[in-house]
């Protein structure tokens, strides 16, 4: 329970208002006079009880139940007098009780329930109200275990929603929960965190360290046999997403083994789902529609997210057979949809790079011919042009230093990662107002039939941003476009930036900073986008030529545009501008500028 060392007329006032009483209700309860309790809601702090009205005082917070108490503790913590430091502590809070434990437990059980339907609004609120409540030195052992366990949780939903690296993502939260697991000394719930920091690894694209922390912990005695198994699954996965198809599958098989095993029949369709995916990778499509037909006949039709996995993996494999390419498309499509409704951006980067790695590669010939003509296009660049086209990647970012502005602009394109990062930096407080543009996408015009604005807006809301904070401009079609019309936007709000944040693709960078200072020179422009390695890029799109076509388009027109007037003269390096020639000489063209 809650102990004032010594009252004043603050603390007297959050008394009677977390008793819910009125001034007069308050004074007959206390025995005194109704101008004492209206002295102390109007002075406050200046004011302080005689000592034996600070008794009386003592008594009535001593007899007040535990709802009152810990409206008291709120109430005064948000006046920020519990933490002031005077001539001594005034309040005392012993920290969170039984009762509050209980509550915590059952707010932790309604959170894995929030997850598994992807109630990503109301998982966050649960947890939130929990770790934002209290810090880890104020809890015994039994608080810092839940403390603990809603991070770990709070870990699952950020790699959900796709938030994987960052300052407000799965590993940071993962890694938090580890430190205190650790501390607590309980090996089960380490390792566990282990395997979850192992899956951040693969899903930003660091496959070999991910197999590599799979293999390890398959076989880990601190897991269970079932988490033993998962990471001997997911050994396949990485091996699969890393080319290594063929010894995927027999892993893959085995891992599934052990699920029926275990009697774990969602385990054992998940584990089909991902066997379907690496015999595809090999080319015997009729073993992966096989197996693909066993995961959607026996998976958990519930949950969202393994929908849109299943109907992924289903749509990967009908797109690598000619005959079933338009199937493979409806479906995508279906998979794509589902995904943006739940705030899915992890499986919406899935299914564009499938996407873009199977637009035109599919010709007439059996399924096995296709799918090879696929990893052609997904390989076909040499190690010197990775070189290359890293060189002028580093060349697009800016590497500004972010920090606040008065709003930010997301600029439209076919990546959801700069939707998804302009969620993570307005939650991490770098601005209060937000503007999307962009009209319909001309690449991928089925992916956003909206346009790009429309959409950009759904995904954001979806990641915790408020409707009212994001201003559309669904209109423009290139860059120039992208900044003026969203400067007529703001203005007609009422808002003239002196500092503005663009966010964009990590290759479009230099190109829109270009832009913005020609189109909108007294705005001070910083530049962001989703932090990305090259690789980690290249692996997240699944398609090496494409992403180079891009890099090598995008230079063309921070070349070209200032002779057109459409953006300010950057300089380009020599070695910059060597690698630009060698990928235009090696045919790398596809995105240039219409002569």
């Amino acid at each position: 329970m809650a102990t004032v060392h010594h009252w004043s007329g603050l603390e007297a006032h959050v008394l009677r208002r977390a008793l819910r009483m009125s001034v007069r209700a308050f004074a007959e309860h206390l025995g005194v006079a109704v101008r004492t309790v209206s002295k102390w809601d109007k002075l406050q702090a200046a004011t302080e009880p005689r000592p034996d009205t600070q008794a009386i005082l003592d008594t009535a917070l001593a007899r007040a139940d535990a709802a009152v108490h810990l409206r008291f503790e709120t109430l005064l913590s948000e006046t920020g007098r519990s933490s002031q430091a005077g001539t001594g502590r005034r309040v005392t809070a012993d920290g969170p009780r039984m009762w509050e434990y209980e509550s915590w437990t059952d707010d932790l059980d309604r959170t894995v329930v929030a997850l598994s339907r992807q109630n990503f609004d109301f998982a966050t609120s649960l947890l939130t109200r929990w770790i934002n409540r209290w810090r880890p030195l104020e809890l015994d052992d039994k608080g810092l275990y839940l403390f603990a366990r809603s991070t770990a949780l709070l870990g699952d939903l950020q790699r959900d929603q796709g938030a994987v690296l960052g300052p407000l993502s799965a590993q940071h939260s993962y890694a938090g929960a580890r430190s205190v697991f650790t501390q607590l000394d309980i090996p089960r719930r380490v390792a566990q965190l282990d395997l979850s920091l192992a899956v951040v690894a693969e899903m930003s694209g660091k496959l070999e360290i991910a197999a590599r922390r799979y293999e390890s912990l398959a076989v880990d005695d601190r897991l269970s046999h079932r988490d033993r198994a998962r990471a001997r699954l997911w050994v396949g996965t990485a091996l699969s997403k890393d080319g290594n198809h063929d010894y995927a599958a027999r892993v893959m098989l085995a891992a599934s083994r052990e699920f029926e095993n275990l009697s774990e029949p969602d385990d054992w369709s998940v584990a089909h789902q991902k066997l379907a995916l690496a015999h595809r990778g090999v080319g015997d499509l009729g073993a992966a529609l096989h197996c693909i037909d066993i995961a959607r006949s026996t998976g958990v039709t519930d949950s969202p997210m393994q929908r849109v996995r299943l109907d992924t993996a289903h749509g990967h494999i009908l797109l690598s057979d000619p005959s079933t390419r338009d199937d493979g498309l409806r479906v995508l499509n279906d998979a794509a949809k589902l995904a943006a409704r739940f705030g899915l951006s992890h499986q919406l980067r899935s299914i564009e790079g499938i996407r873009m790695t199977t637009k035109g590669a599919s010709g007439p010939g059996d399924g096995e011919q296709g799918d090879r003509r696929v990893t052609d296009i997904q390989r076909a660049i040499t190690e010197d042009q990775r070189q290359q086209a890293k060189l002028i990647w580093d060349f697009h970012q800016m590497h500004h230093q972010v920090r606040p502005c008065d709003v930010a602009i997301g600029l439209g394109s076919h990546d959801l990662g700069v939707p998804a990062f302009c969620a993570e930096l307005y939650r991490a407080g770098l601005f209060e107002t937000l503007v999307f543009t962009g009209g319909p996408n001309p690449t991928a015009p089925e992916r956003f039939p909206c346009g790009e604005a429309v959409h950009f807006r759904e995904h954001a809301i979806a990641r915790g941003v408020p409707a009212g904070a994001i201003l559309l401009e669904p209109k423009a079609r290139n860059t120039g476009q992208n900044i003026t019309l969203s400067r007529d936007v703001l203005a007609a709000a009422g808002i003239t930036p002196e500092t503005v944040l663009l966010v964009s693709m990590p290759y479009m960078e230099r190109r829109s900073f270009a832009t913005a200072r020609k189109m909108w020179p007294e705005a001070e422009v910083i530049c962001a986008s989703e932090p990305l390695e090259f690789d980690d890029y290249l692996k997240s799109i699944g398609n090496e030529k494409l992403v180079t076509d891009q890099l090598v388009g995008d230079l063309q027109r921070v070349i070209e545009y200032p002779k057109l007037g459409f953006a300010i003269e950057q300089d380009v390096p020599e070695d910059v501008h060597a690698a630009y020639e060698s990928l235009l000489a090696a045919g790398f063209d596809s995105r240039l500028l219409k002569p």
